[in-house]
């Protein structure tokens, strides 16, 4: 990719009806159009990739595992992830900022992959091999610039236009996002450590931190006209209120899977290896091993830190790959950073969490801004860029290759991502929107492959009988015992979801309509229902609607770039305004709605390690309530030997409102006769009571607290179990009955197979 590889010739495009070209927006942007500002960008980003190689060696010098980890991730970004652009001349910063999100989350999932699947793992010099090209590429870089440019030239003009004075749009703009982010940090921290209850951290927080988002939602609005930087800090600012502040407050991660995922960064870490055949997390282990390699040469050994604040690292790389993808799609920069804040409100699906979706997604929205193509100077607004758009600063070969390399690692990564991210291409190519006709091959040919080669632990998920199923667009539901009811959040919760999806399908509707004789528009509503479509096939462990609905957002936001014209009156402000606070109420609800049964307690890990390192890998764990709690990869909900609460407790006992002493001697029995049944060490029957679950089991009217204290109260006070472990009101018990005796011979399970029992529930 050097000066002269832009060769791509522009195709005209007639613009959308009624849209008309904006010159100012045209003209500003991310990076100054000049030659000097192509070569500052340049020498500012390689400026960056010193620092951050810098940071990280004071951080090996002190042994701080997270400065370490910060120099890490931002010389992945601004060194190597930029890399591929940095001999380019004529690349935008978007561009290039893009790129690299795509380069630096795509590299360490295939060279891990390839590290612990060999297994040849020797993670200091697969770093050392890449950081040293990344460098050369950087030195090279900086010296063509200086040596075509003085400083003068390149440091002699500012950045950006001047904005106004305190009190104009511009400077009322910066104030609005300044308060903010002092207002919502400052009641983040001081609200110290809460313990989540319904609707997490939001009834315990100051009314500062609501003040400081209206400050940047305000801030966001005013921004119409300014520098692209303002809409960009506010946009920004508004995701980290939204993500920093939970990681703040909890301390832990938002989701009970992602114990897992950390236990299988930390069996990466220990063991250097997985059997691909091993099952489905170590065939699409792209994730793990990725993350396993960063946390290698960062010297950190517990991700628990990094999984708490992935939300926030996942949701910056998103940004990139939105304004990249929105780029594309209209010249001006407000514009693309107002869809940007509209997409982050909406997406209260949850699935940022500690995952392979996560990266899944962020990848996902790289490879749809590659594949599109930005506009031309003077084509139409807000359209996409057609057949042969042009790209400055990137060839034809290299996108290709962009996205090959995008598409090995979301095959190696995650089960599902690749053919919803591949069938929106297909439906772009279909409506002759992207071209040439083989982009969709980069994303599918390598998915395709991968399944064929772990298509045994694939084959445990996927039924011919679930085909065309309307069930199989169902969200999963747990039922109600008699006589209970569920909270009023549990359905409070889902509607706001429900209604902020609503709130951006009316919005991409009305774009539609104005732009439907436009080919591209009908591609894009198309685009959104592709996940819909992969779901009549295989619900996906009846979480397939939340995927769907997940890639659906990007191209309905898409769509809402249409629903009104450039340069519209200043009463459109008010109604993006109004309804960006709607949509800040719904995702407020809707993601912290259920936190009190979400968040992983500190305590409850403590009991699932305790658990691990003091039993031999074929004892038991039941679970003393209905709600979730951390699980390990050894240790999944659907395993025999996870031991759920009506496996064990009659129905009569279940429904009892008031058990007594001999219900819990009746549980020790039943206990045993399952374990007895299943086959394993009988003499090793473990039982966890946990807050969380309690209060997930209340949530969804399966019991009530003063039963479920009971149990515990029973159990504690109990000869037949022995407490184990206890800390902040969660205890973990072992059975006292049968601790002693001989471990039963194993006897094939009543009901279950337990060498190919597969749960439907995947990451």
């Amino acid at each position: 990719m050097t000066d002269t590889a832009d060769v791509a010739r522009a195709t005209h495009v007639p613009p959308a009806p009624g849209v008309r070209h904006d010159a100012h927006a045209a003209t500003s942007g991310p990076e100054d159009e000049r030659p000097s500002g192509h070569g500052r960008a340049r020498l500012t980003l390689s400026a960056l990739f010193g620092a951050s190689l810098l940071l990280y060696a004071a951080g090996s010098a002190g042994q701080a595992g997270p400065v370490r980890a910060a120099g890490l991730a931002g010389a992945l970004f601004f060194g190597v992830g930029t890399a591929p652009l940095q001999l380019s001349g004529r690349a935008r910063l978007d561009l290039r900022l893009g790129v690299a999100g795509v380069v630096g989350m795509s590299v360490p999932l295939v060279v891990a992959s390839a590290m612990v699947l060999t297994p040849w793992w020797h993670p200091v010099l697969a770093a050392a091999v890449i950081g040293t090209a990344a460098a050369a590429v950087h030195a090279w870089a900086c010296a063509r610039v200086l040596s075509r440019q003085s400083w003068s030239e390149l440091f002699g003009r500012p950045w950006s236009r001047p904005g106004g004075r305190l009190g104009s749009g511009s400077g009322a703009s910066i104030a609005c996002i300044a308060a903010g982010n002092l207002l919502w940090c400052a009641a983040a921290v001081r609200a110290g450590h809460v313990i989540p209850g319904v609707l997490g951290f939001l009834p315990k927080i100051s009314v500062f931190w609501y003040a400081g988002l209206a400050c940047l939602l305000a801030g966001i609005v005013l921004a119409r006209g300014r520098s692209e930087w303002h809409a960009a800090s506010g946009v920004l600012s508004l995701l980290a209120a939204l993500t920093l502040t939970p990681a703040l407050v909890y301390a832990m991660p938002r989701d009970q899977t992602a114990a897992k995922h950390i236990q299988l960064v930390q069996t990466v870490l220990q063991a250097h290896f997985l059997n691909r055949g091993a099952g489905i997390y170590q065939a699409y282990s792209g994730f793990f091993s990725g993350l396993a390699w960063l946390c290698d040469l960062a010297g950190i050994h517990d991700p628990t830190g990094i999984a708490t604040y992935w939300p926030f690292l996942i949701g910056l790389l998103a940004l990139a790959e939105l304004r990249l993808f929105f780029g594309r799609l209209t010249s001006s920069p407000y514009r693309s950073w107002a869809a940007i804040a509209l997409v982050v409100l909406v997406n209260a699906i949850g699935e940022d969490y500690f995952s392979p979706q996560s990266v899944g997604f962020a990848l996902g929205l790289g490879v749809f801004a590659l594949a599109v193509g930005p506009p031309s100077p003077g084509q139409r607004e807000p359209g996409q860029g057609g057949p042969g758009s042009r790209w400055p600063g990137l060839d034809e070969r290299a996108r290709i290759i962009l996205l090959v390399l995008a598409g090995c690692a979301l095959a190696v990564t995650h089960e599902l991502s690749p053919y919803i991210v591949g069938g929106v291409l297909v439906v772009l190519v279909i409506f002759r929107t992207i071209r040439p006709w083989y982009v969709p091959a980069t994303i599918l040919l390598p998915a395709i492959g991968w399944a064929l080669l772990n298509r045994d632990d694939l084959s445990g998920f996927i039924s011919l009988s679930d085909m065309w199923h309307l069930s199989n667009f169902k969200v999963p539901a747990a039922p109600v015992a008699p006589g209970l009811e569920r909270l009023p959040i549990v359905a409070e919760s889902s509607d706001a979801l429900a209604l902020g999806l609503l709130v951006l399908i009316a919005l991409a509707s009305i774009g539609f309509v104005r732009t439907i004789r436009d080919r591209s528009a009908w591609a894009f509503m198309v685009s959104a229902g592709v996940g819909l479509g992969l779901i009549t096939v295989n619900p996906y462990g009846n979480e397939g609607i939340f995927r769907a609905a997940l890639f659906a957002i990007p191209w309905l936001a898409a769509m809402t770039l249409r629903a009104v014209a450039p340069g519209a009156r200043r009463w459109v402000a008010g109604i993006y305004a109004a309804t960006a606070v709607l949509l800040t109420g719904t995702y407020l609800v809707a993601a912290f709605g259920l936190d009190n049964a979400s968040v992983i307690r500190p305590a409850d890990f403590q009991a699932l390690r305790t658990y691990e390192a003091m039993t031999a890998p074929d004892s038991f764990l039941l679970v003393l309530s209905y709600g979730n709690l951390p699980v390990s990869i050894n240790l999944s909900p659907l395993n025999p030997r996870s031991v759920a609460w009506n496996y064990i407790v009659a129905p009569a006992q279940a429904l009892a409102r008031h058990p007594d002493a001999a219900d819990v001697g009746d549980l020790a029995s039943n206990y045993l006769r399952y374990a007895q049944r299943i086959g394993g060490a009988t003499n090793e029957l473990y039982a966890v009571w946990s807050p969380a679950s309690v209060e997930g089991s209340v949530d969804y009217g399966q019991e009530t607290l003063s039963q479920a204290q009971a149990w515990r109260s029973l159990m504690i006070a109990s000869p037949d179990w022995h407490v184990v472990y206890a800390s902040h009101g969660t205890y973990l018990f072992r059975d006292a009955v049968t601790a002693d005796m001989p471990t039963a011979s194993p006897t094939p399970a009543i009901g279950m197979s337990t060498s190919k029992h597969k749960p439907k529930k995947t990451h």
